[in-house]
């Protein structure tokens, strides 16, 4: 008997090519004695799960919230689709609050149930192929969740995209080639802004200097000429 009854023994998700897909499972303990139960998935890059590893107090439950990368159909065939979930649960003593250290105690055993991973297409349901053979790697998804709630918290987790996104589409370097160059126009032209800006102060004092020149020899040949017309005035016309 399992330590912990589960609300299905598969999670179902509705195919979504372009978005990642969103299921609930919800764990029930039964018993008088506090379980505490950790998520191991057979590719951690393709799930996500909130919360991974938590405490299900007696006679409580808790919906955990498993999200699927949207691509998990492209990179395998369809009858070899065999991405599995694996919850890890242990009995434990009231007043424990952190789980993390029991899963950490290899003295304590575990028991282990396999949950199955359907996908509802359009026209089929695709559901992950066997049991899994003992060889089958499961890894853990605590790590990928570093701030857990361990209080049933069932809020709908906010999920980050980008990760898988990283992880799953290889750069395209003729793009980077792109933005590079066009920052690097960007950096230049903002170079030669800052240094028309900073010359421009430097040029005005020099043409204010010469015009300055300019007025004062027009003023001195103005009234050199002045002074010349009634020189000559006075020798034309004697007083």
């Amino acid at each position: 008997m399992e330590l912990l009854r589960l609300s299905s023994n598969h999670v179902e998700f509705n195919y979504n090519k372009y978005d990642n897909m969103q299921s609930n499972i919800t764990l029930y303990n039964d018993t008088l004695t506090p379980i505490a139960f950790k998520f191991k998935a057979s590719n951690r890059n393709i799930f996500l799960v909130r919360p991974a590893i938590g405490i299900v107090q007696p006679k409580q439950n808790q919906v955990v919230h498993v999200t699927l990368h949207c691509k998990v159909l492209e990179n395998a065939m369809t009858n070899e689709f065999n991405e599995k979930l694996q919850l890890n649960s242990i009995p434990i003593f009231s007043g424990i609050q952190d789980p993390v250290a029991i899963f950490k105690d290899p003295s304590r055993p575990s028991d282990n149930q396999k949950i199955s991973i359907a996908i509802q297409t359009m026209d089929k349901k695709i559901t992950s192929q066997g049991c899994g053979g003992p060889e089958q790697v499961f890894q853990s998804l605590h790590k990928q969740n570093s701030q857990l709630d361990f209080h049933n918290d069932t809020t709908e987790p906010k999920f980050d995209q980008t990760r898988f996104q990283a992880s799953n589409n290889p750069p395209n370097f003729e793009l980077l080639q792109q933005e590079l160059a066009k920052n690097e126009q960007q950096l230049l032209n903002l170079q030669k802004t800052h240094s028309n800006s900073i010359l421009k102060p430097k040029n005005e004092p020099n043409k204010n200097s010469k015009d300055t020149i300019l007025m004062i020899i027009v003023s001195i040949m103005s009234f050199y000429l002045i002074l010349r017309y009634f020189d000559l005035t006075n020798r034309i016309i004697p007083k």
